[in-house]
């Protein structure tokens, strides 16, 4: 336990009833005016965009990773940041506690102008579970959720003998509760309608002894077939193997010279691969974006300015530092339709 945490753990012991509830309240009071303050400053990062020069790719990135919070409770600030930010009175309910960040992320996603007034009305003061049906009225009809969990199974027997008998005279020597071994997995959940599983089948069917593997067997092999078709680094693999890299750096400098906007493949690929399919942006301290999803292309100098296309001309930026790097060259008042409005 830190020393701190041992002081008010003793400092607690030592007061009266009287005493403990008034500070106790006190300090709800303070965490609820804090909380409200954080919502106020994800709106304020939203509106700014400054985490960008700092190295992340969103608001739920610098959240996560500047500032320590889980994935999941970056998310409902954010979320509760937004609808209070759309509709004020939403401050004033969570400042009367007649509704918790909780709750005002969970109604963001509903809330309209034509519907506000009655929602926030019925939930006013609800339990969640009453709020829960509230907002099922408005969603469209769910029956699952796609879920990805960390569980732990018992291993399959071992087929060979001599092992087996090794385990047999292991677990006589460790406690009951530790005899079974178990591996990690991971619990997958979608859901899928009638064609995905005649597809599912065909494909089965095309698979040597398809029909004796199990779905996730079954999947690996889709999965990584995709990847090895589309991945920029399994191509540019390929076409090293097939071309050599000195005819693919010949093509690259043809390429240079033609005026068309188009990226050759095995350009784009190239980048993907040098940049480690990661956004290449650093911020002042260091901090490099982590963002690895819908990555772009952008002219370091810009195409339109005499840019070519060769590799040291080109790199990879997320969305976000694609545009603000589009800001710096054509400024905010021409890149300002492109940002998302929340």
């Amino acid at each position: 336990m830190h020393h701190e945490d041992q002081i008010i753990a003793q400092q607690l012991r030592t007061l009266s009833d009287t005493d403990f509830h008034g500070q106790f309240e006190s300090i709800v009071s303070v965490e609820l005016a804090a909380t409200i303050k954080v919502l106020h400053f994800i709106n304020d990062l939203d509106r700014r965009k400054s985490f960008l020069e700092m190295g992340y790719s969103s608001v739920l990135d610098y959240c996560v990773r500047k500032l320590g919070y889980s994935r999941s409770g970056a998310g409902r600030r954010i979320q509760a940041a937004r609808c209070a930010r759309r509709y004020p009175e939403v401050f004033g309910m969570l400042r009367t506690r007649e509704l918790s960040p909780g709750t005002a992320a969970l109604i963001e996603s509903i809330l309209t102008d034509d519907n506000k007034d009655e929602i926030l009305s019925r939930i006013r003061g609800a339990s969640h579970r009453e709020i829960e049906r509230v907002v099922s009225e408005y969603r469209p009809p769910m029956a699952l959720r796609d879920r990805f969990h960390f569980v732990q199974v018992p291993m399959p027997a071992p087929k060979n003998a001599d092992a087996e008998f090794f385990g047999r005279q292991c677990r006589r020597s460790i406690p009951e509760e530790w005899r079974q071994p178990v591996e990690e997995k991971v619990y997958v959940q979608f859901l899928a309608d009638e064609e995905f599983m005649k597809l599912f089948e065909e494909v089965c069917d095309l698979i040597p002894n398809g029909g004796e593997q199990n779905i996730a067997d079954v999947m690996r092999r889709v999965l990584m077939e995709y990847r090895d078709r589309h991945s920029p680094a399994a191509r540019h693999a390929r076409r090293e193997a097939k071309n050599g890299s000195a005819r693919l750096e010949s093509q690259r400098w043809e390429c240079d010279s033609t005026p068309s906007r188009h990226i050759p493949d095995e350009v784009r690929d190239m980048v993907f691969v040098r940049d480690e399919a990661r956004c290449t942006f650093v911020a002042g301290d260091g901090t490099r974006c982590q963002c690895r999803k819908n990555l772009q292309i952008d002219h370091i100098k810009p195409f339109a300015a005499g840019g070519t296309h060769h590799p040291q001309n080109l790199r990879l930026l997320c969305g976000a530092h694609n545009r603000l790097a589009a800001e710096r060259t054509l400024g905010k008042h021409v890149m300002k339709a492109f940002w998302r409005t929340q």
